[in-house]
């Protein structure tokens, strides 16, 4: 078995000493995979990735990314070791035009190759070219979306978090913003997402994991947990005679 992108091991987490949100949770997310973390409202999905990403305070467990201990690394240092964080809320910086945000994000690299990814997210995101010189809170919710992925993808990550990205869209751009992801990821770019939106998450994912209580209580192939049973009962309460409905 090659080794993952991320490993997870035994993770605990929260914001205070010894309430912990999260509470010894593993996954492992291979080179190429979308993987999504569900779960129910107050299952430590958003803790646990920020966790991850350094944001929240560790207490035990293990984050390996690609091999290396970053447990303990600070949130700055993250993008560095190639680990770029896309949060739910302010992920771009509104004032600044389109064109200022993605040199904001190149900042840590050499001016000419920070250039050419500039260039390169703009062949990647039409749109964001189209309005270069405007003010990024002037872009609407998907594109917005679309802008702080791009910036994400500046540094050229060895995998792309993801925090909630269709929170507070429509249904229109909640397709724009996952077909985005669904494209990346077949450029060869490795995800993790936590979404409430579980239809349309598994639906370009490859695996998926299910948080209760701050720790994995299921996982499986993407594409087979929408009528799983067992995500049934975990996420939605329901008996497994039951189909879900609507969206998760």
């Amino acid at each position: 078995m090659t080794r993952p992108i991320l490993e997870v091991v035994g993770l605990v987490a929260g914001y205070e000493p010894g309430v912990p949100i999260v509470r010894g949770a593993s996954i492992r997310v291979d080179k190429g995979e979308i993987v999504v973390v569900l779960g129910p409202n107050g299952a430590g999905k958003s803790s646990f990735i920020k966790a991850v990403a350094g944001l929240v305070p560790v207490s035990g467990g293990t984050v390996l990314l690609d091999g290396d201990d970053i447990t303990t690394l600070p949130a700055h240092q993250m993008v560095r070791r190639g680990l770029a964080f896309v949060p739910q809320t302010e992920n771009i910086f509104p004032l600044m035009s389109i064109e200022d945000n993605l040199r904001t994000a190149g900042g840590i690299l050499k001016p000419k190759l920070a250039a050419e990814r500039i260039e390169r997210m703009y062949e990647t995101f039409p749109d964001l070219k189209s309005f270069r010189r405007i003010s990024a809170g002037n872009l609407s919710g998907g594109q917005r979306q679309m802008l702080a992925v791009a910036r994400a993808l500046i540094v050229e990550p060895k995998l792309l978090v993801l925090d909630e990205p269709s929170a507070g869209l429509s249904p229109k751009f909640v397709s724009m913003v996952f077909s985005m992801l669904g494209d990346i990821r077949r450029a060869g770019m490795t995800i993790l997402l936590v979404e409430q939106n579980a239809k349309a998450a598994l639906a370009i994912g490859d695996r998926a994991y299910v948080l209760v209580e701050g720790k994995e209580a299921h996982e499986g192939v993407a594409s087979e947990l929408w009528n799983d049973p067992v995500v049934a009962e975990l996420y939605l309460g329901q008996r497994p005679h039951q189909p879900p409905g609507g969206e998760l």
